[in-house]
């Protein structure tokens, strides 16, 4: 899919995915409602229905409960200890306490449930030998000659079969529910997907459409209702058309009314500068030749980049190239500015070739800009890297130096244009990254910034893809 037609991709969609999200409220709304109450409905059942058993048992043990000389002691018989612990809704825990807190019977590591002040029974979660426990208490009062007060009864189960048996409710009354609203919003989906089908193979017709075609969109089987908006869009790609042709015509121009003053006024300058003798005419004349090579370099980054945008049409055309041989080249070029600048430039890379499909102008430009901005910020002595790794389906060329580096928040920044990062002192018109960044965009490619190795220096890293 081109860069140029991806703005125009979401329109279609967009409206079949809001079409289908008004309608999918209220149908979500309603399930999430009837799971709700189908949730709460069968949770109180399996609950109650648990919970009441539960009770059962406590009273059964609480009905056994004996005073034998002044002894408190629960008269179980051995049947009923065994249906206690093999009872279907899993095994049941017993502790029975008297009125003083002591222990009777049962289990002495059961949790003690604190009485409650109205005597009636009592339900809660807790656990019990690290699982998830429901208990029951119940209290009895106790009046003989030798005891008197309240005795206590706890019982406890696992909570798993309430939770095994409510998971088996709910799946089978969510289930039909989940079905019947998936065939509706299918349905939904294929009136919508039908309805918007003009639209949709007209969004297709852009997608497949170069960046650079800026032809009338088709407009005789789209329907009525979109045929005004087609007609703004073409006449609206004829006023661009007409806008970046005459942007290209300007280019075309100011690259020969602007270096030509801008060479001569170096010169002159220059020449000047060795026939004066006076110190202080020597040293604006130095300000002016400095301000003079400022300008040019501005100059040729505003002509690259007007080259390497999108929008710019140039006679060469996307060619298969080998981009090894291209790197060391330019590479090789640039070695005189680096030792002028007591920087050491190497190349690493394979001998092979590095195929790539593009415009060996741009690339070199690129390179030529990531070189010259790794030279211009690294100190004196310093080291700058020219990478090169080939992979079956991309390629990826690194420049690293050893310089003082750029802060992780402003890396993104960095690649806007006529952005600078403050205090490092050095000439430039924050133009370099920008171009590189639009020439890796027009071949397909990307850039990131990273930290160089050592935890030092910068690495910008540009990504092409290889050529198939």
């Amino acid at each position: 899919m081109s860069e140029g037609a991806t703005p125009g991709a979401p329109r279609a969609f967009a409206l079949r995915r809001q079409v289908l999200f008004w309608v999918s409220i209220p149908l979500a709304v309603l399930w999430a409602i009837s799971g709700y109450n189908d949730y709460d409905i069968a949770k109180r059942y399996v609950t109650v229905a648990y919970d009441r058993a539960l009770l059962e048992a406590a009273l059964d043990i609480g009905r056994q409960v004996r005073v034998l000389r002044g002894q408190i002691y629960v008269d179980l018989p051995e049947v009923a200890v065994k249906m206690l612990s093999t009872r279907a809704t899993g095994q049941l825990y017993y502790l029975v306490t008297g009125p003083d807190g002591e222990f009777i019977t049962g289990e002495p590591e059961i949790n003690r449930a604190k009485p409650s002040p109205s005597g009636q029974a009592q339900f809660y979660d807790d656990t019990y030998q690290g699982k998830q426990m429901r208990a029951a208490v119940i209290q009895l009062r106790m009046e003989t000659e030798d005891v008197r007060g309240l005795i206590t009864v706890q019982v406890i189960e696992q909570r798993s079969p309430r939770t095994d048996l409510l998971r088996s409710l709910l799946l089978g009354i969510a289930l039909p529910q989940v079905l019947a609203a998936l065939c509706a919003f299918m349905v939904i989906w294929f009136a919508v997907t039908r309805a918007l089908r003009p639209l949709t193979q007209l969004c297709q017709e852009v997608e497949r459409r170069s960046h650079r075609d800026l032809s009338p969109l088709p407009a005789a089987h789209v329907p009525s209702e979109v045929r005004p908006l087609i007609e703004s869009m073409n006449a609206l790609l004829k006023r661009l058309s007409d806008v970046l042709t005459s942007q290209q015509r300007f280019i075309a121009d100011a690259a020969h009314q602007l270096r030509t003053p801008i060479a001569g006024l170096r010169t002159q300058a220059g020449l000047a500068l060795r026939q004066s003798a006076s110190e202080e005419v020597r040293a604006t004349l130095t300000q002016l030749q400095t301000a003079a090579d400022h300008a040019t370099h501005l100059v040729n980054q505003l002509l690259s980049l007007a080259r390497a945008e999108p929008a710019a049409e140039r006679a060469q055309t996307m060619m298969p190239l080998d981009l090894a041989a291209l790197t060391r080249a330019t590479t090789t070029a640039w070695v005189p500015r680096a030792l002028a600048a007591d920087i050491d430039l190497g190349y690493e890379g394979p001998d092979g070739e590095a195929p790539v499909n593009g415009d060996a102008f741009l690339l070199r430009e690129m390179l030529g800009n990531l070189i010259d901005n790794a030279i211009r910020y690294t100190q004196r002595g310093g080291r700058v890297t020219v990478k090169l790794k080939s992979t079956v389906h991309a390629v990826e060329i690194g420049i690293e130096d050893n310089g003082p580096g750029i802060p992780e928040n402003e890396r993104s920044a960095v690649l806007e244009r006529f952005h600078r990062v403050l205090g490092t002192g050095v000439d430039g018109c924050g133009l370099g990254l920008a171009i590189v960044r639009e020439i890796a965009q027009r071949h397909g490619g990307s850039i990131r910034l990273l930290v160089g190795s050592g935890n030092c220096g910068t690495l910008a890293q540009v990504t092409l893809p290889a050529a198939g």
